[in-house]
């Protein structure tokens, strides 16, 4: 750990304006800093409601569902580090917090432990982002770990997260028309597809081609997806 060579390679490539292949730098940090399982998730609000734009993680698909249907919305661990801005660390959450122990005992089912934190991630408007570690590492071995490489950590998610965001800009390969913008705006004020229908004076089916038009546009897979993706890039209005 104590090798800073590393670290200042990584930030010589995430420092390059034309830099998008973070998936490589995640392979190389997760390498050189110890890293078990690592991820990073970039969310939007949008009418009381949170929406993932974009993720990408190293943890047990098992346990990544059973977190979402049954642990993300009581997690304060999560919810600490999409509000906060220092580092949300697990293990003083673990052993302080009676609320963050249901979490860690169904996370310790699928062999991971409170040895990690989240660092909370500067967002635009409605966003929130964080990147987490998990390090396999004794407990009392945390404390000197997270000393060790907090700072290096906190500077390349913020790199990391900063090509992320551009990649996800890029990758809208088209402008929305005029009816797609529309049909997307009224969707965001929750409006049903034959109500679109009758404020804009067109088919419901017509509707649906527009708005299936806007998600492959956007590269979202849903609706409140591609809402929020819109919303997030400035396409519509908040």
């Amino acid at each position: 750990m104590h090798v800073r060579q590393a670290f200042f390679d990584l930030l010589d490539i995430l420092e390059k304006d034309d830099f998008r292949d973070t998936d490589a730098i995640l392979a190389r940090m997760q390498t050189h800093y110890g890293i078990r399982h690592q991820c990073y998730v970039n969310m939007s609000s949008s009418g009381g409601k949170q929406n993932v734009l974009d993720v990408v993680h190293s943890f047990p698909e098992e346990f990544v569902n059973v977190y979402k249907r049954k642990l993300y919305a009581v997690d304060p661990v999560m919810q600490a580090a999409l509000i906060g801005i220092k580092p949300v660390d697990w293990q003083e959450r673990h052993r302080n917090e009676p609320a963050a122990r249901k979490t860690f005992a169904v996370a310790a089912d699928y062999g991971i432990g409170d040895t990690g934190m989240s660092i909370p991630l500067l967002s635009r408007g409605n966003e929130a982002a964080l990147f987490s570690i998990y390090v396999e590492i004794r407990p009392e071995e945390w404390p000197r770990y997270r000393k060790e490489v907090i700072g290096e950590l906190q500077v390349l998610a913020t790199y990391l997260h900063s090509a992320r965001r551009q990649g996800s800009q890029d990758a809208i390969t088209a402008d929305l028309t005029a009816r797609e913008s529309e049909v997307l705006t009224w969707t965001a004020a929750g409006k049903s597809y034959w109500e679109i229908s009758m404020i804009l004076g067109i088919s419901d089916r017509t509707v649906r081609f527009f708005m299936t038009n806007a998600r492959h546009k956007l590269g979202a897979v849903t609706n409140s997806q591609a809402v929020a993706l819109a919303v997030s890039q400035g396409i519509i209005p908040h």
